[in-house]
C-alpha cells in the first residue's frame, strides 16, 4: 500500500465538543453527569450536585459552531473527519418510540457539509455518549437489554446515513470497559467490583458489534464497519525473562478485544487469562457463532504512548491514556506524564499487521495534550508540531513496511474537554477554543501554529495523490 491511498484528517467526539447538552430535545448522556473528579471515569457520582461545574454541558460548543468549524476543516485540507453521533440526540432516553427529528437533522447538516467539502466522514456510533436514563434503568452494558437498545439505535443510523457515510466505527476504545467502566456505560466501581462484570459487559458489546455487522451485510453490503481499541506496544523494561513474560501478559490484556473483533472468536489464551483474573463469562453457542460470522472490516486504534513492564518492585511508574506502566528511561513525557514514543507507532502498526495478517487499520486518535499559551491571538505550539511531524514520519515508514492503513485522523481538530479529567487546559487541538476549566470564555476560535503545519503536510499529500 502507498501513502497516497491513505486518508489523512482530524478527529473529534460529540460528548467532548458539542455542548448544548439538553438542547433541541437531546437527552442526558453519562458524560453530562461527570464533574472534574479524578475518578470520574471509574465510578458513578451523584448527579446533579449543587454548585458543581459539568464541563460537557457546554464543552467547545461545536453544536452551534459546526458550520464555521467545518469551514476551517476544509481550509485545513482535511481528507476525512472522524467524529461521533450522540445516541441521546437521536433517542433522548435511549429507547424512545420516536426519533428526535431535530437531533438527526443536526447530523444531516454535518454530513452534508462534509460531503460538500469533499471530506470523508468516519462515524463512531458510541463515544462517551451513553444515555443516562437507560443506564439508570438497566445498570449498563452488563444487561443484555442495554445492548439491544444500542443495536436498535445503530440500525436507525445505518438506515438513515448509509447513502452518505461509508465508514462506521461501532465503539470507541471498546477495551475501556475494563479501564474506564463508567464513561463507557458499565455499571461498576472499578476499584471494588469483580472483573467478571466488566468482561461480561464487553462481551455484550462484542455481540452488539456483530449484530450491527450482520445487519449491514444484509442491507448495505457496501458499508465498511469497524471497531476501535486503545492500544500501544508494551516493552519489557529489561531483557530479564520475567520482565519479558510480564510484558507479554500485559500485551494480551491490551490486545484481547482486537483479537476477538478481528478473528471472530475468543483467543486461545482466554481461559488462562480469565482464571488469573477470576473471571467467569456467560457466552452462548449462538453468541460464538454470531462473532465468528460477523467480523469487523477494519480495526481502528488510538495511539498516544508506549509503556514498560517489569517484575521488579519499586520502579517509577508512568501513565498514559488507559494504561499505566513503568517509566521508560529512554523517553520524554508530556506535562501529564504520557511518554512520547513516535517509533512506537511504527512498531504498533507492524505488530498489528503481522498479528492480523495485513488486516486494514485506521489510526483515529493520535495527538498531544498540552497547556497551550495564548498571546495576542497567537499560539506557538512547536511541541505539537514536533509531535505530529515525528509521528507522521513513522506512519509513512510503517506504510512502506507494508501496513494496510486506510486512515489517519489526528486528535483533535479543535480544543475539547479531556475525557479523563474534564479539563479544557489539557489542549489537543489544532484550533484554540477560548474557554477555561471553569467554563469561562468566548468560545472564539484561533488557529495554532500546528494548524498551518498540518495544512502544509496535507497539501503535500494531495500533490502526491494528484500525480498518480
Amino acid at each position: 500500500m502507498n501513502i497516497e491511498n491513505c486518508l489523512f484528517g482530524v478527529a473529534l467526539s460529540a460528548g467532548q465538543c458539542e455542548g448544548a447538552y439538553l438542547e433541541d430535545g437531546k437527552g442526558l448522556s453519562i458524560i453530562d453527569t461527570m464533574d472534574q473528579s479524578k475518578d470520574r471515569c471509574y465510578r458513578r457520582h451523584p448527579y446533579p450536585k449543587e454548585g458543581v461545574y459539568y464541563p460537557s454541558h457546554e464543552a467547545s460548543d461545536f453544536y452551534h459552531y459546526m458550520e464555521a468549524d467545518l469551514e476551517m476543516m476544509h481550509e485545513l485540507g482535511a481528507q476525512c473527519f472522524r467524529t461521533s453521533f450522540a445516541w441521546t440526540r437521536i433517542f433522548p432516553h435511549g429507547d424512545d418510540a420516536q426519533i428526535n427529528k431535530k437531533g438527526i437533522a443536526f447530523y444531516d447538516r454535518l454530513i452534508d457539509r462534509c460531503i460538500a467539502y469533499q471530506i470523508e466522514p468516519i462515524i463512531t456510533l458510541s463515544h462517551l455518549e451513553i444515555p443516562y436514563d437507560l443506564y439508570e434503568r438497566y445498570g449498563g452494558w452488563e444487561d443484555r437489554r442495554f445492548a439491544d437498545c444500542f443495536v436498535r439505535y445503530a440500525k436507525v443510523i445505518l438506515d438513515h446515513f448509509h447513502d452518505r457515510v461509508t465508514y462506521f466505527i461501532t465503539f470507541n476504545e471498546i477495551n475501556c470497559a475494563i479501564h474506564f467502566p463508567y464513561v463507557v456505560g458499565v455499571g461498576v466501581d472499578r476499584s471494588i467490583e469483580p472483573s467478571t462484570t466488566m468482561y461480561q459487559a464487553m462481551h455484550h458489546m462484542f455481540v452488539a458489534n456483530a449484530e450491527i455487522i450482520a445487519y449491514a451485510k444484509q442491507r448495505y453490503p457496501h458499508l465498511e464497519i469497524g471497531c476501535m481499541s486503545a492500544v500501544g506496544p508494551i516493552y519489557p523494561l529489561t531483557p530479564h525473562p520475567q520482565d519479558v513474560l510480564k510484558a507479554k501478559r500485559k500485551e494480551r490484556e491490551n490486545l484481547f478485544a482486537s483479537d476477538v473483533l478481528v478473528n471472530g472468536k475468543y483467543p486461545y489464551y482466554t481461559d488462562a487469562m480469565f482464571q488469573d483474573l477470576d473471571v467467569t463469562l456467560t457466552v452462548s453457542a449462538e453468541d460464538r457463532q454470531l462473532l465468528e460470522e460477523n467480523r469487523i472490516d477494519f480495526l481502528a486504534v488510538s495511539y498516544y504512548n508506549t509503556n514498560c513492564e517489569t517484575a521488579s518492585e519499586n520502579r517509577e511508574t508512568s501513565s498514559g491514556n488507559l494504561f499505566g506502566g513503568v517509566k521508560n528511561p529512554y523517553l520524554h513525557a508530556t506535562q501529564w506524564g504520557w511518554q512520547i514514543d513516535p517509533t512506537g507507532l511504527r512498531i504498533l502498526l507492524n505488530d498489528l499487521s503481522e498479528r492480523y495478517q495485513g488486516f486494514p487499520l485506521m489510526i483515529v486518535e493520535n495527538g498531544i495534550g498540552a497547556n497551550d499559551s495564548f498571546e495576542d491571538g497567537k499560539i506557538h505550539d512547536q511541541y505539537r508540531i514536533d509531535y505530529l511531524k515525528a509521528h507522521l514520519d513513522e506512519v509513512e515508514k510503517a506504510i512502506e513496511d507494508g501496513a494496510e492503513l486506510w486512515a489517519y485522523t489526528m486528535w483533535s481538530f479543535i480544543d475539547i474537554i479531556s475525557a479523563s479529567g474534564g479539563q479544557m487546559s489539557k489542549r489537543y487541538g489544532l484550533v484554540y477554543v477560548d474557554r477555561d476549566d471553569e467554563g469561562n470564555g468566548t468560545n472564539q476560535r484561533y488557529r495554532k501554529d500546528s494548524f498551518y503545519f498540518y495544512q502544509e503536510y496535507l497539501k503535500n499529500i494531495k500533490k502526491r495523490k494528484d500525480t498518480l
